[in-house]
């Protein structure tokens, strides 16, 4: 095994100006309070060759989940999987941990509504609500239930494995593999093909739940009309008209009944009617299902990483689609949360490292969001996170307050104010960076009091004068 080994980040800016010697920082993991790391700067400030040298001295030992937003983070031995519509590589994201405390239905579905919550077009109340009951109902067609872990097993399937059970008609074979999107899909479209139906019935009987609402409204308006005839004298022709149109109305709500009790057949009818009473809502959530499907990031044909230890994900096809791909790194990072919490604590060993590019996409100050986890929680369960971006400012509090190693490089002029109020720092130390030749560090060891050092990249640096 090769263990992490230290890292040259530069040398000590001030010592090489002052006493014209090389004192060098480096970046040690052995001494560090914990392993989050943060990289900022502008663009060509040399992110990427840091993120790359981070990457590249962990121990052997360290899984890493490279999310390449660019495309250009190459890391010797690295499985790159290029994710686009036209691979269709992505994640079936009902796929079950069956473990009955870090896993089940309720945390899969908890963690679809969270991704999506993230986005910039966020479910409304009753869009969860109808989202939540049907991810509920595509798990229950499987025989997997919320409450027994018992049915939690079930088998992936790829989109041409799922199409080859479809074709042969073998429905006890289906039954055998997780749901997938397209299954919700197709369930919503069922439940908002029976809504349109039940509701234009052609004057042939109405749904009974439309009679029975046009029921109670005239039963309304007869009793506000008695109410009314008791305190002042009101036409008795008015009363009759509408006590003639309530047995009306009655005698057809009556035979709504009657149609819908005869037309029984599970017992959950009238539940089913509650759960999805808008058509509405109904086609809105289909309309975000199967954007989601149009991206291959939420299918069912897992990106052939193998057995990798650094598993590089080319995202850059999908950079213009950034609720779609803010959707994709959240759940994944959820996905590797459960993962690593499973394995259970790692007594303060680092054992995986996820990696972020351009983390100002995936940063908020939200408690649930899995970044913010990752940085205050998981540190005893040995995953760390390497975040790169144009400025601090892009980076979480609860991140940049946890971070073990803060790299700061050169940074646009619009960064300097917001970066140095984040950090609570002199702006003047962001000012005086020379792109590639002159940065800050600030290294959290184990017994020392945190602080930035302003360091040169070059051992003959050149004096600003």
């Amino acid at each position: 095994m090769t263990y992490a080994s230290p890292v040259l980040i530069g040398y000590d800016y001030w010592r090489q100006r002052r006493d014209q010697r090389n004192e060098a920082v480096h970046w040690d993991p052995q001494k560090l309070a914990n392993h989050h790391i943060g990289v900022s700067g502008t663009s060509g400030a040399g992110k990427t060759h840091w993120i790359r040298e981070f990457v590249e001295g962990q121990s052997d030992d360290v899984e890493i989940d490279i999310f390449d937003y660019h495309g250009d983070i190459e890391v010797p031995g690295a499985q790159t999987v290029l994710f686009s519509e036209t691979t269709q590589y992505g994640y079936n994201p009902l796929v079950l941990n069956p473990d009955p405390h870090y896993g089940g239905v309720r945390r899969a579905i908890n963690d679809v509504i969270t991704a999506i919550g993230k986005t910039s077009r966020q479910l409304g109340t009753n869009q969860e609500a109808v989202l939540r009951n049907l991810l509920l109902d595509a798990y229950a067609l499987k025989g997997i239930s919320p409450s027994n872990p018992a049915t939690w097993y079930r088998r992936e399937a790829t989109d041409a494995q799922i199409q080859q059970l479809i074709e042969r008609q073998d429905w006890a074979g289906l039954r055998e593999v997780y749901p997938t999107l397209q299954d919700v899909t197709t369930l919503a479209r069922r439940k908002l093909k029976a809504l349109w139906m039940g509701i234009e019935d052609k004057d042939e009987g109405r749904q009974v739940l439309t009679a029975f609402d046009e029921f109670c409204r005239v039963m309304a308006s007869l009793n506000q009309r008695r109410m009314k005839n008791a305190s002042q004298a009101s036409s008795d022709m008015e009363l009759a008209q509408l006590e003639s149109k309530l047995g009306s109305i009655k005698t057809k709500a009556l035979e709504g009944f009657t149609t819908f009790l005869e037309r029984m057949q599970s017992g959950r009818e009238f539940d089913e009617v509650v759960k999805y009473n808008s058509k509405d809502v109904l086609l809105s959530i289909i309309t975000r299902l199967e954007n989601l499907q149009a991206t291959g990031l939420f299918n069912s044909n897992p990106p052939p990483f193998g057995n990798a230890r650094i598993r590089r994900y080319n995202i850059k096809p999908l950079a213009q689609s950034e609720d779609e791909l803010l959707m994709f790194v959240h759940f994944r990072l959820q996905a590797i949360i459960r993962e690593e919490m499973q394995r259970g604590e790692s007594g303060g060993r680092l054992r995986r490292l996820v990696v972020l590019d351009e983390c100002k996409l995936f940063n908020d100050e939200t408690r649930d969001n899995p970044i913010n986890i990752i940085a205050n929680q998981m540190r005893k369960f040995g995953l760390a996170l390497l975040q790169a971006g144009q400025s601090p400012a892009h980076m979480s509090e609860d991140f940049l307050a946890s971070a073990g190693t803060l790299l700061l490089l050169n940074m646009s002029p619009t960064h300097w104010d917001g970066a140095a109020r984040k950090l609570k720092i002199d702006p003047k130390m962001l000012r005086f960076m020379q792109p590639q030749q002159t940065g800050a560090v600030r290294l959290t060891e184990k017994g020392e009091i945190p602080m930035f050092r302003q360091v040169s990249f070059n051992e003959r640096p050149t004096f600003r004068t």
